[in-house]
C-alpha cells in the first residue's frame, strides 16, 4: 500500500478530501460509463432499447444492494481493529471478506437470472416497442456480473481501511474504459443493442475485480491477501454481518422504493420511462458524488472510536456533512440551470420524453443536497458501531413513506409531478430523524469510552 493516511491525529478537512476525492471520481466515472451505455444504446438502438435498459435499473440495484451493504461491515470492522492496533483481527476480516464475496454474488446472480421477467412484469414494465423483452434479456445478462461486482467492492473496502483510495479508482477507470470501447463495438458496430451493452458491462466488472484482487495479493504486510495463508473467521463474519445486513437492507429498501416509484412511471408509457431514465441517470451521478463522503465518515469515525479518540468524532461528522451540503447545492443547482443541454445528450428526437424529463428534474435537482446528506448520515452512526437504528430510520423514510405515497396520494392525484414530490418530502423527514439518532448514539459511545478510561486509571 502507499503511504498510509493518519486518521487519528491532526486536522481532518484535507485528509477527508484526500480520502474522498478518488472515491468520488470513481463513482462519477462509473456513472459516466453507465451514462455512456445509455447514450450509445439510445442513439444506435432507439428509445425502446433505452427504456429497456432504464426499466431494469431499480431491479438490478435491488438485487445487488442487499449484499453490497456487507462491504460497509468490512469497512467498519476492519477499521475498528486497525484503530485498536489488532493486526490479527484486520487480517481475519480481510480474508473472510475476500472468500465470502463471490459466494454471495453467485446466489444473487441466480436470483436475477431466474426471476428477471416476473419481477419486471410485476413492475408493469411496458411491452410496447419490445421494452419488456429487452429489459428481461438485459437483466439476465448483467446479473452474471454480480459476483465480480461484490468482489471488487469488498476488496475496495479493505483498501479504504488502509487509507488507500486511489488504486481502486484506477482499476475501475481502466475497466470502465474497456466497457465504453466494447459498447461502441458491440452496439454501434455489430448492432447487438441491449445484449451488447449487457455483455460489455459484465466483462468490465470481471476486469475490475481481477485487477483489485491481484493488487491485494501482491501487497506485503497487513493489508494483503493470500490463498496460501487464509485466516477465515466465522466470528469476524458474524461482526461483518451485524453491521452489513442492516446497511444492506437499508440500501435494498431504498432501491425497493425506487422500484415502486418506477412502477408508477411505467404506467405513463414508453416516453415517460425514457424521460425518467435520462433524469435518473444524472441523479445517479449526483448521488454517488455526494454520498462518496459516507465512506470517509464511516472509516474515519470507526477508526477513531476504535482508538478511543471520541473527541474527534463530532468534528469529522460535521466536516463531512458540511462538505456534502455545500457541494450538493452547487452541483444540484448547476444541473437544474443547465437542464436543457444535459437532457439533450440523452434524448434527441422525442419531445414528449424530453418534457417528461424536465418535469422530474425540476422537482429534485434544486434541493438534491438533502438526498446527499441523507446518504452520508447513516455512515456516521455506523462508524460509531450502530447499524440497525440508522437503517430502520432510512427504511421508514426512504421506503415506507414512498410506498404509502404511491398507494394513497399518487392514486388520488395521478400525475408524475405528484409522484416525484415524494422525494424531497422523504429527504427532509429522514434527515431530521437521522440527526437525532446520531446524537443519541454519540452520547452512548462517549459515555462508554470515558468509562473504559476511568477503569484503566483506577
Amino acid at each position: 500500500m502507499s503511504k498510509k493516511l493518519d486518521m487519528l491525529n491532526g486536522g481532518v478537512v484535507k485528509k477527508i478530501l484526500i480520502f474522498t476525492i478518488p472515491i468520488m471520481l470513481q463513482g462519477i466515472l462509473q456513472n459516466l460509463y453507465n451514462s455512456a451505455d445509455l447514450i450509445i444504446v439510445g442513439r444506435f438502438s432507439g428509445d425502446g432499447a433505452l427504456a429497456s435498459v432504464g426499466a431494469t435499473t431499480a431491479v438490478y440495484n435491488l438485487l445487488l444492494s442487499l449484499f453490497l451493504g456487507f462491504s460497509a461491515g468490512v469497512d467498519v470492522i476492519s477499521s475498528f481493529h486497525h484503530g485498536m492496533r489488532d493486526s490479527k483481527g484486520v487480517k481475519q476480516v480481510i480474508d473472510t471478506a475476500v472468500i465470502v464475496a463471490p459466494f454471495l454474488g453467485i446466489i444473487i446472480m441466480f436470483v436475477g437470472i431466474f426471476f428477471a421477467e416476473p419481477v419486471l412484469v410485476l413492475m408493469k414494465t411496458p411491452t410496447e416497442g419490445g421494452v419488456l423483452e429487452g429489459a428481461t434479456t438485459y437483466l439476465r445478462i448483467i446479473s452474471c456480473g454480480i459476483p465480480f461486482s461484490l468482489l471488487y467492492n469488498f476488496c475496495a473496502a479493505v483498501f479504504r481501511t488502509s487509507g488507500e483510495t486511489k488504486r481502486p479508482f484506477i482499476y475501475l477507470a481502466t475497466s470502465g474504459l474497456v466497457n465504453v470501447v466494447l459498447n461502441i463495438a458491440l452496439v454501434a458496430g455489430f448492432g447487438l443493442g441491449v445484449v451488447g451493452v449487457a455483455v460489455a458491462t459484465v466483462v468490465s466488472q470481471a476486469l475490475s475485480a481481477a485487477l483489485i484482487l491481484l493488487d491485494l495479493m501482491r501487497n506485503k504486510g497487513l493489508f494483503s491477501f493470500s490463498f496460501k495463508n487464509i485466516a477465515f473467521s466465522w466470528q469476524k463474519l458474524g461482526k461483518i454481518v451485524r453491521i452489513g445486513i442492516p446497511a444492506g437492507i437499508q440500501s435494498c429498501a431504498f432501491n425497493l422504493s425506487n422500484a415502486f416509484l418506477q412502477s408508477g412511471v411505467n404506467t405513463f408509457g414508453k416516453d415517460a420511462v425514457a424521460g425518467s431514465t435520462a433524469v435518473a441517470t444524472v441523479e445517479g451521478l449526483l448521488w454517488v458524488t455526494l454520498t462518496s463522503f459516507q465512506n470517509a465518515t464511516t472509516t474515519f469515525i470507526s477508526k477513531n472510536v476504535g482508538a478511543g479518540r471520541i473527541e474527534r468524532v463530532n468534528k469529522i461528522c460535521i466536516t463531512t456533512i458540511s462538505m456534502t451540503a455545500i457541494l450538493g447545492i452547487f452541483i444540484g443547482m448547476g444541473c437544474f440551470l443547465l437542464s436543457d443541454p444535459i437532457m439533450s445528450i440523452f434524448i434527441t428526437d422525442n419531445p414528449d420524453a424530453f418534457d417528461y424529463a424536465l418535469e422530474r428534474l425540476s422537482v429534485t435537482f434544486p434541493i438534491y443536497f438533502l438526498a446527499g446528506v441523507m446518504g452520508v448520515m447513516p455512515g456516521a452512526v455506523r462508524g460509531l458501531g450502530y447499524s440497525t437504528s440508522p437503517s430502520l430510520i432510512s427504511i421508514f423514510g426512504a421506503c415506507g413513506i414512498r410506498i404509502i405515497w404511491v398507494y394513497t396520494v399518487f392514486q388520488r392525484y395521478n400525475t408524475l409531478a405528484v409522484l416525484y414530490l415524494v422525494h424531497p418530502i422523504t429527504w427532509i423527514i429522514t434527515n431530521i430523524a437521522l440527526t437525532i439518532n446520531y446524537v443519541i448514539c454519540y452520547r452512548i459511545v462517549k459515555k462508554r469510552i470515558k468509562g473504559v478510561r476511568k477503569a484503566q486509571l483506577a
